[in-house]
């Protein structure tokens, strides 16, 4: 093995953890950007308690349950 097989490895090693790391992060972007921000419950309790404050309306309240 002389010293350019060396360096060719070294740069192939170099680029493919570079590359695997890309790909890692935007795996695990992808994965938390599909995580909800509250439970379904949680987001429903809000959603009857805006209706009850007169903050959204009836229309407004069913189109979002719908979203949900």
């Amino acid at each position: 093995m002389s010293s350019s097989d060396f360096g060719l490895w070294t740069m192939l090693a170099f680029w493919a953890s570079a590359i695997g790391g890309i790909v890692l992060a935007v795996q695990w972007a992808n994965r938390q950007s599909k995580k909800s921000p509250a439970p379904r419950d949680v987001m429903i309790k809000s959603l009857n308690k805006r209706l009850a404050d007169g903050e959204i309306s009836p229309e407004e309240h069913q189109r979002r349950l719908k979203n949900l």
